[in-house]
């Protein structure tokens, strides 16, 4: 394994007492081992690092994903999306991933062990803090980095599988690694362990200098998130009841805390990601005004290239899938055989449409959103039409509709890691996994009643809290993995599908619509999980490669 591990550079990071966020961190210069134990104040910063590292956001936790299913198609391939979408990744053209940013890859298994060292080297070295004075401390940043070492082994999880589980350090002097690979039970239950031993040490709430760091909430939002994917199909073969109950009982624990509610309604639901910190946000990452390109360029990135002068990038594109699944405002489904819905597709939608997606005759930046062929947010525009979306839609979700990006590219934005929104969900399967449909229908038709959508009857339910996830959480990261540990991913990988638009007067005011094939996808098997890059199990033959890959 010596691909995995690479020294730990130990970064001074701007005090995070100046940032909207403890998370809003830049790295200036290095300090020695020494000096870094020596010091609460350069323990956190050290801590810090290991946040930013481990704490995915935007293109690298949401929309890398959505663009490998039904949910999005990538304009610029910025994650190296396509390798999958076109049945093209192997073992052999997985990216190194160090450091996150620009990184192109999704794979992340060297960077995440290089995190995962940086945390074994803090649990072998914080004794040497001394703990007069500092007792507080230490328990606290003990659990923060429980937290973040089990946010890892998570994420290594969900791409792999069972995984090496390493607690302690590796250095540069080390050459021989001969570990194998645990099974998915035994790394869950690592993942637990450190969870456990987080949630004691954290506190429950933070002050608004320290928004960003671990608290009780976002480690058992953790496990209520892992423990859903353990009881999921794919995982619970037997479908062994015991398992729904602990994912049931994990997701309560959080709803019980008196901290959380959901936030906004029907008319300002956007503002949940864009009001940072609200109500409903568990665990959140927020960029502040230093430049940081593909995380807090994201009002750019996302909008379409006729706006503020051509500067919109259109980077991740909504499929005619995602748009589809969008119900009609009185809970009916949308189709595109009924004449009446077909002839004006994006009226009387759910409201959520309104504020995730940015369609043909929406108002954005003061005029109407111009997908239509010749429009200026079309491939034919005169502004930057090879920034133009592929599908005829752009993201609003997440998107700050005031900011002006012509001027300043970069403006402070929030990523939403745990909403009480998917804790809601995650009960409501978990409880109709167990057959209590009447506890299962309060909590999804809570999320539908906060945007004013009727309630949904206990009929096919869990198909339909399936379908709630996929509109209530669209664009979050959740879809690919949804899907895989239902067992029904192929069911999200049929080719990516967009909509052509034709003005049918001089005024641009009525249209045709025609859906059209904007990416043709080949769906393999055995891209449940990533492959292992080639590199690593060569370092170490002991590592057993996924099924599948060569």
């Amino acid at each position: 394994m010596k691909n995995i591990f690479i020294p730990v550079i130990i970064l001074l990071l701007i005090s995070f007492a100046s940032c909207k966020s403890v998370l809003d961190v830049t790295p200036t210069s290095s300090y020695n081992d020494q000096t870094v134990w020596s010091s609460p104040d350069l323990v956190q910063v050290y801590i810090n690092q290991i946040y930013s590292e481990s704490v995915f956001v935007y293109k690298d936790a949401g929309f890398g994903w959505g663009a490998q299913t039904d949910e999005l198609y990538s304009n610029f391939n910025w994650c190296n999306e396509k390798q999958y979408v076109l049945g093209q990744a192997t073992p052999d053209n997985q990216n190194s991933s160090f450091p996150l940013n620009y990184s192109s890859t999704l794979n992340y298994w060297s960077t995440l062990y290089n995190t995962i060292n940086k945390a074994n080297t803090f649990f072998t070295n914080i004794s040497r803090l001394n703990p007069t004075g500092n007792e507080a401390f230490i328990t606290n940043a003990t659990g923060q980095v429980h937290f973040l070492r089990a946010l890892c082994y998570f994420e290594l999880l969900k791409r792999f599988g069972g995984v090496v589980l390493v607690d302690k350090p590796y250095s540069i002097t080390d050459t021989v690694f001969n570990e194998t690979r645990a099974s998915w039970d035994e790394t869950k239950d690592f993942i637990l362990k450190d969870i456990d031993q987080a949630v004691p040490a954290l506190p429950t709430t933070v002050s608004s200098a320290d928004n960003g760091k671990a608290t009780v909430g976002a480690a058992l939002a953790l496990k209520s998130r892992l423990l859903l994917y353990a009881a999921s199909p794919y995982f619970n073969t037997s479908n062994d009841k015991a398992k729904w109950q602990a994912a049931a009982d994990a997701a309560k624990a959080v709803i019980d805390m008196p901290l959380y509610a959901l936030y906004a309604n029907a008319s300002n639901y956007g503002t949940i990601f864009t009001d940072f910190f609200n109500s409903e946000v568990i665990f959140g990452r927020v960029f502040g005004n230093v430049f940081d390109d593909r995380y807090n360029t994201i009002n750019r990135d996302l909008s379409p290239n006729g706006y503020d002068g051509g500067n919109g990038y259109s980077a991740y594109n909504p499929t005619q899938q995602m748009v589809d699944a969008f119900q009609m405002k009185d809970g009916t489904d949308f189709s595109w055989s009924d004449p009446i819905k077909a002839s004006h597709p994006y009226d009387n939608r759910d409201p959520r449409f309104y504020a995730d997606i940015l369609h043909n005759g929406a108002e954005f930046h003061g005029r109407p959103a111009e997908f239509f062929e010749g429009g200026l947010d079309s491939k034919e525009s005169i502004y930057a039409p090879w920034n133009a979306s592929k599908t005829g839609y752009t993201v609003l979700k997440m998107v700050d509709h005031s900011f002006i990006f012509s001027s300043v590219p970069y403006a402070p934005a929030q990523w939403i890691v745990f909403r009480l929104s998917e804790i809601y969900l995650n009960y409501a399967e978990a409880q109709a996994n167990l057959g209590n449909s009447v506890e299962a229908l309060k909590y999804v038709n809570l999320i539908r009643q906060r945007v004013g959508m009727p309630d949904i009857s206990g009929t096919n339910l869990i198909q339909k809290i399936q379908k709630e996830r996929q509109v209530e959480l669209c664009f979050e990261g959740h879809r690919f993995f949804d899907l895989r540990r239902w067992g029904v991913a192929e069911s999200g990988a049929g080719d990516a599908l967009g909509i052509i638009i034709t003005p049918t007067d001089p005024s641009n005011t009525s249209f045709t619509y025609k859906i059209n094939t904007v990416e043709k996808r080949t769906w393999v098997p055995n891209f449940y999980f990533y492959p292992i890059p080639r590199s690593e199990i060569q370092a170490n033959p002991a590592i057993k490669q996924n099924q599948g890959y060569n």
